[in-house]
């Protein structure tokens, strides 16, 4: 099974002054043939003002990862840039770090994914961008058997980031035992059939798949989640 989200299809939310666009329900969205895929349970690209805070929340029983995709956001007085990962592991209870966006604003994905085990003690870690990562491959950014370079998750899902020059193919090789799905972050490209643009979601569950991403003539940045079935 194939499924394809389009941008402009997700849901649209408002907190005072900040805006959410979530792939999956969550919070006042609501819709019951979006609930969530597999173990990934929320994936919400917000767009905050400068100068907004952002309340700790208390949450339990979830992995929460925060990609910075544009500005900067003060996370316990650690300044985060483009391409930052901030991971919660929100076990039998966790509070979220209090936000602060700096003076030109963010734009970041709030990703939730459910964990393997409940009532974990809490956790949290930090992976900043790496200037030095390659260009047309993939990068793990965390996952439940994470390189020592990824965050670590409390489950068996991995999280691959890759930035595609324009026209680039990256393969894109999938099996059956797992679910997967794709998040178009920047740019255009062309994936088993279907053209995506920013904001754009395909994902995949029982499916083998062999194929490249083909990127549009300005690259693209992507994102690879690869779930338990």
């Amino acid at each position: 099974m194939k499924v394809h989200r389009p941008a402009d299809q997700r849901g649209r939310t408002t907190y005072g002054d900040r805006t959410r666009l979530c792939t999956f329900s969550s919070g006042d969205y609501h819709d019951g043939d979006w609930m969530g895929w597999g173990a990934l349970r929320q994936l919400n690209e917000e767009f905050l003002p400068p100068g907004a805070t952002v309340p700790s929340q208390r949450v339990a029983n979830m992995e929460l990862l925060t990609l910075v995709l544009d500005g900067v956001l003060l996370r316990d007085d650690l300044a985060l840039g483009a391409g930052a990962l901030a991971w919660t592991g929100a076990g039998h209870a966790s509070d979220t770090p209090v936000e602060t966006v700096g003076a030109d604003g963010a734009r970041v994905l709030r990703i939730a994914i459910q964990p393997e085990r409940v009532n974990l003690p809490p956790a949290a870690a930090i992976r900043n961008a790496d200037p030095g990562a390659p260009v047309d491959a993939w990068t793990l950014l965390a996952g439940g058997d994470a390189a020592p370079a990824g965050l670590p998750l409390r489950q068996q899902a991995w999280l691959r980031h890759a930035r595609l020059s324009p026209g680039a193919r990256l393969a894109l090789s999938l099996v059956p035992s797992h679910r997967y799905w794709l998040q178009l972050l920047q740019g255009a490209a062309m994936v088993d059939g279907l053209a995506l643009s920013a904001g754009d979601g395909v994902a995949w569950a029982n499916e083998s798949v062999a194929d490249a991403i083909v990127a549009g003539v300005d690259g693209a940045s992507v994102l690879l989640f690869t779930l338990p079935r």
